[in-house]
């Protein structure tokens, strides 16, 4: 009879168990999914069948093959459409080569994965500080496989865009992803119509060697800096906003060879969103974009925002309300 009852105890013990491995299970939350997802970038290696569409100006629609290694390397390679049906973009996450088959030109660039892994280890923070609301919205089916769906956004009192992931229940990649506007317009979106998983893939991936008849032209632009050291390298005061967004703060300088002269762009982020503001003299620029600037203030398209404060010219590039944008112009010294 003690047997039994002991038997009885274990069996009621590990149901309990199983009860509250189901009910933890079940206390996945915006936050939790978010968290998981930016671990799994740099660690997660796949396959996949990409969509891309660009809504800003002339809308675009590409597919790719990507390969992808966590932060090693990431390779695609388009199949539409016709006009960029054969470029390839491979990152070592060192140098970002890319080849355009239809100019026979390599361009090389910083790598893209470099900047990803900074803005991955810069997000964290920018929950924590509590300017940025994440909510699970539901779940979904993406490339046959089940997602959690997050939005991601700034909070009531601080306006901005909102990013939209899918992201997989298992794996807990990015499987789908929108860039969506202040005033909830779809900007940009990429999702994986095919995804497989594998353990590794070679680094031989995602090293790039030009064919000889092929031209190989190298981006001449600084790694980051500081704000410091930007001021030495010009002939010009860089000018810095004393209004950002709230959660905002700038993280890099970088001082761009341009046409006659040199262009800084100094980099803001909360930890997910982000924006350039770019400045130069007027010698430097086009004549007829100059005499544009002339006019005062414009916005002459979705996320970017030029003026002219005394001889230099500035631009806003980032996905910003247009009445965050001019309070940062108006706000220069």
């Amino acid at each position: 009879m003690m047997n039994r009852t002991k038997s009885m105890a274990d069996i009621l013990a590990l149901l309990l168990i199983l009860a509250a491995g189901a009910s933890f299970a079940q206390q996945i939350d915006g936050g939790t999914v978010l968290k998981n997802m930016l671990e799994a970038e740099g660690k997660v290696a796949f396959t996949a069948h990409q969509v891309t569409t660009l809504a800003r100006g002339p809308s675009l629609t590409s597919e790719q093959i990507v390969y992808r290694d966590g932060f090693k390397g990431m390779r695609m390679e388009y199949i539409e459409p016709p006009p960029l049906k054969g470029e390839i973009m491979a990152d070592d996450g060192r140098v970002l080569a890319h080849f355009i088959p239809s100019k026979k030109v390599v361009e090389m660039h910083p790598s893209r994965l470099a900047g990803l892994r900074q803005r991955t280890e810069q997000a964290s923070p920018a929950f924590r500080r509590g300017h940025l609301g994440i909510e699970l919205v539901g779940k979904d089916k993406i490339a046959g496989r089940t997602a959690y769906v997050i939005e991601v956004k700034p909070k009531e009192r601080h306006p901005g865009p909102t990013r939209k992931f899918w992201v997989d229940a298992e794996k807990w990649i990015k499987l789908k992803t929108e860039d969506i506007a202040p005033d909830g317009t779809v900007v940009s979106m990429s999702y994986y119509t095919r995804i497989d998983f594998v353990d590794s893939i070679a680094e031989e991936k995602f090293r790039f060697q030009p064919p000889p008849d092929v031209r190989v032209e190298r981006e001449t632009i600084s790694a980051p800096l500081s704000i410091e050291k930007a001021r030495r390298m010009v002939n010009f005061r860089i000018l810095e906003p004393s209004y950002v967004p709230p959660g905002f703060k700038r993280v890099s300088a970088a001082v761009v060879p341009f046409r006659h002269g040199k262009l800084v762009n100094l980099r803001y982020t909360d930890g997910v969103s982000s924006f350039s503001l770019f400045q130069t003299p007027g010698h430097v620029l086009n004549p007829r974009f100059l005499e544009r600037l002339h006019e005062g203030p414009m916005r002459h398209g979705t996320g970017v925002y030029s003026w002219r404060h005394g001889d230099l010219n500035l631009t806003i590039v980032g996905q910003l309300p247009t009445d965050q944008m001019r309070r940062i112009a108006a706000s220069m010294k």
